[in-house]
């Protein structure tokens, strides 16, 4: 039975959930036993051995459908999803990863993978992170606020210099990623080099991440439709399929550098239709949904930051 994972706000706290068949069922009520090394880390317990929690909540799954037990009723309102995760060790992020995006957008006709290393960088977990709703506020030091829909993967094991079989191996689930961007900080005339992803990636509410992590053996991240629009109008509309370096090859090429943590979280980069390209950007009031072909709809609204 498949089964995907989630946080929800249930009288201001937040719970971790099981989903089947369109149900939600609290695991504290279901599975306390997957839970009980640290219950305020929700879904973070479950990656310290995920193998084990998989083949759990398989078994669980199963024994859920059609049952009521510990079910969420009402069901759970769009905005009553938190990002998954309270909160990974790490967010890291890739760049400059589809090739339209690089051959259109990024003036580089001639882009060859042969000749090229990807991109990277990270964001802090705890300021940058937010789920769905009215939950982004917008960046004052900003006037070119971007989007960015993005495939992202939850490392399932600890990881150190591995091959790209072994790092495909290691990837827990899959979810729905934002990446929102300053473009005006990213692209600092005043920045030495004119380019500062710190200013530009890292600010607050940045990185929208849900609304559910489905575990990776019901997923097929080579070849995923993915769909952004702004106000209902659709910007990106891309495939899985277009990126330059795949899943397994970014967390491989990460893992040479830094020791990929269980929970860890990876957003591999952004298909064609960025803001930028158009000279269109977000304002106070839009509204942004991020689709994944099976991942579901990622949905927020950007607010002012009072």
């Amino acid at each position: 039975m498949q089964y995907s994972l989630s946080t929800i706000r249930i009288d201001g706290a937040a719970v971790a959930v099981i989903e089947v068949s369109g149900r939600y069922h609290r695991l504290d009520a279901v599975a306390p036993e997957l839970l009980r090394a640290a219950p305020a880390r929700g879904l973070m317990n479950l990656f310290d051995d995920w193998a084990a929690a998989d083949q759990a909540l398989l078994a669980l799954a199963d024994r859920l459908a059609g049952s009521d037990r510990g079910l969420v009723t009402p069901a759970p309102a769009w905005d009553a999803f938190l990002t998954p995760l309270q909160y990974p060790a790490k967010v890291m992020l890739g760049g400059a990863n589809y090739y339209e995006h690089m051959f259109k957008e990024a003036n580089k006709p001639d882009f060859r993978k042969e000749d090229n290393d990807p991109v990277f960088f990270l964001k802090p977990p705890s300021t940058s992170l937010v789920g769905p709703g009215r939950t982004v506020r917008y960046p004052t030091q900003s006037k070119k606020f971007d989007w960015e829909i993005e495939l992202a993967a939850v490392v399932g094991r600890r990881m150190k210099r591995v091959t790209e079989e072994e790092a495909w191996a290691g990837i827990a689930g899959f979810t729905v990623g934002i990446d929102f961007s300053a473009r005006d900080w990213q692209l600092n005339p005043r920045h030495p080099w004119k380019f500062d992803l710190f200013g530009g990636k890292a600010f607050d509410d940045s990185c929208p991440l849900g609304p559910k992590i489905v575990p990776a053996r019901f997923v097929n991240p080579r070849k995923l439709h993915l769909q952004l629009t702004v106000n209902g109008a659709i910007k990106q509309d891309a495939s899985t399929d277009d990126m330059i370096w795949s899943v397994g090859e970014q967390l491989a090429l990460l893992s040479q550098h830094v020791t990929l943590e269980p929970g860890d979280v990876l957003l591999t980069g952004t298909p064609a239709g960025v803001g930028m390209a158009s000279g269109t950007y977000l304002k106070v009031g839009d509204r942004v949904d991020a689709s994944i072909e099976g991942l579901g709809t990622l949905s927020v609204e950007i607010i002012a930051d009072h």
